[in-house]
């Protein structure tokens, strides 16, 4: 096993990638609510490779693509890890309020919020391919493969269908202060107000099973649905949903 220090005394909303090749990892953490820092390693024994260091920066969830909404300047700007320029320069009114920005994996695609509407863009032209009319949502994110669009609405986590046209085929209903992540199959794991992760079968929209866990602070669910990852200031522990309880 190798450890590693990320160069910084100050994470929050930690976020981890591994290459697609090779034993690299990409790390995306905020050391405040206004600084963001992405950094990639081709080898962790050594110093880091490549970093970025902005606001509002996020990272796609193969760890392969940066967006970044610049306000003043009015565009959102796409970066391959490990590249200095932008690959893809998008146009985005000044004047927007929601900061979120999603990037597919493979960086074929972009999504953002102008409310009421979920947009995305095709990359790297910025074409229209999508308007879904959803009301308020933060948190965009791209499942793993890249089936999904996921977005957290109020008290709502919504599941777009790429397939069909970004079509909203779940609605969870949650808390207010909720985590939720969605595997590239027909699952979805939901914080709830009783400390337990609620798993959810997004063929039938309906909650099927629960795990007792706790204190969460941060969750994460493997590609294909089967295990579930569960964070807090004091332990991290992972379980595997067929043994969770009806």
């Amino acid at each position: 096993m190798i450890s590693f220090q990320l160069p910084t005394d100050r994470v929050h909303n930690l976020q981890l990638a591994f290459h697609k090749e090779g034993a690299g990892l990409v790390a995306s953490w905020r050391s405040s609510h206004s600084s963001c820092t992405i950094v990639s390693w081709d080898n962790l024994e050594q110093n880091p490779d490549w970093q970025l260091s902005d606001i509002l920066l996020y990272l796609s969830p193969d760890g392969e693509w940066v967006s970044f909404f610049d306000k003043e300047i009015g565009e959102v700007r796409i970066t391959r890890v490990g590249q200095s320029e932008p690959t893809a320069v998008i146009e985005r009114d000044k004047s927007a309020r929601n900061v979120w920005t999603a990037v597919a994996p493979d960086g074929v695609a972009l999504a953002w919020k102008e409310e009421p509407h979920t947009v995305v863009r095709s990359l790297p032209d910025g074409e229209v391919i999508a308007q879904v009319r959803t009301g308020f949502g933060v948190d965009l994110r791209f499942s793993p493969g890249g089936r999904w669009l996921t977005e957290k609405g109020k008290r709502v986590f919504r599941v777009f269908d790429r397939s069909d046209d970004y079509r909203v085929i779940a609605r969870i209903q949650t808390p207010r202060f909720k985590l939720a992540e969605v595997s590239d199959g027909l699952t979805a794991v939901v914080t709830t107000s009783d400390s337990t992760v609620s798993i959810w079968d997004l063929s039938s929209n309906t909650s099927t099973t629960s795990l007792q866990v706790g204190s969460v602070s941060t969750l994460a669910i493997t590609a294909d649905g089967e295990r579930v990852l569960t964070g807090s200031t004091d332990a991290l522990e992972c379980g595997r949903i067929s043994d969770s309880t009806a």
